[in-house]
Order: structure tokens, then sequence, then C-alpha cells
């Protein structure tokens, strides 16, 4: 789950706005501080994942630990692989590479 700190911070002003500044008989049948608690809570908690997330943690994701510094994700090695062949073939065809047009020699970059 991918959380962000706007909608933690969200819930968080919300929460408040509702347990701290609104009567708790505002809404008929509703005590709404104690739900304005409740979602100031849920905003928290939250905020502590999405931190915890932006920290590298290992809710996100593999853990730093175990996937070595400048290994790719194996989806990206895949299409690393695929646009290589790709350039390979566009390479081969006459038709969409001139070896000798502009751009082929040093001089020409």
């Amino acid at each position: 789950m991918n959380l962000r700190v706007g909608p933690a911070l969200v819930a968080i002003a919300i929460g408040a706005i509702f347990a701290f500044a609104v009567t708790p008989s505002a809404i008929p049948g509703i005590n709404v501080n104690i739900a304005g608690f409740i979602v100031l809570v849920v905003g928290v908690i939250a905020l502590l994942l999405a931190w915890r997330n932006s920290r590298g943690g290992t809710l996100g994701g593999v853990s730093p630990w175990l996937r070595p510094s400048g290994h790719d994700d194996p989806r990206v090695d895949e299409e690393k692989r695929a646009a290589a062949a790709d350039d390979a073939r566009i390479r081969e065809d006459d038709r969409y590479f001139d070896p000798y047009g502009p751009g082929s020699r040093e001089d020409d970059l």
C-alpha cells in the first residue's frame, strides 16, 4: 500500500476539527468528538506509515538489506534487454538506419 503524507495530514486535520472544535451533539445520534478522535488516530497511523515508507522500510517492498545496491527490479532488467534487442534490430535493418547518415560520425555529434 502506497501511503502519502498529504492524505494523512488531511485526515489529521479533519479529525482534530471534529474532536476539538465541534460540539458532541452536532450530528444527532453520533458523538462527533469520538469520531474525530478515531479519524485523528487513523491519520497519525497513516502519517507514520508514510514516513516509514519514505525511509525505505520493509513495508513498501523488499528490504534494502536483501537487495544489493545498484540492482534493478527484474522487470527493469527485462525492459533493458528488450530495448537492447530493439536497438540491435533497428541497426540491422537498412531502412531505419543509415550507417553514413547524419550523426553517425564522431564529429557530427
